[in-house]
């Protein structure tokens, strides 16, 4: 189960290292965490994070992919 105040942390950190306007929590499988994020422009963008690692992955055309080069504490 999750830690409510580390996806807090986790949601803060979306919005201010890649600008998303609004980073909604949806839920939480196998330990990874997905979330919903909105940028200025209102797009959607479907986010994993895997904490255990500090890794996050975007939905792109369907595929999980990693953003390359990007990990959190």
């Amino acid at each position: 189960m999750y830690d409510e105040k580390r996806v807090e942390n986790i949601r803060n950190l979306l919005k201010r290292d890649w600008n998303f306007k609004k980073v909604i929590f949806q839920k939480e499988v196998a330990g990874d965490l997905y979330f919903t994020a909105y940028d200025s422009k209102d797009t959607e963008d479907r986010i994993r994070v895997k904490p255990q690692l500090g890794t996050v992955f975007t939905l792109v055309q369907g595929d999980w992919r990693q953003l390359k080069g990007y990990k959190f504490v």
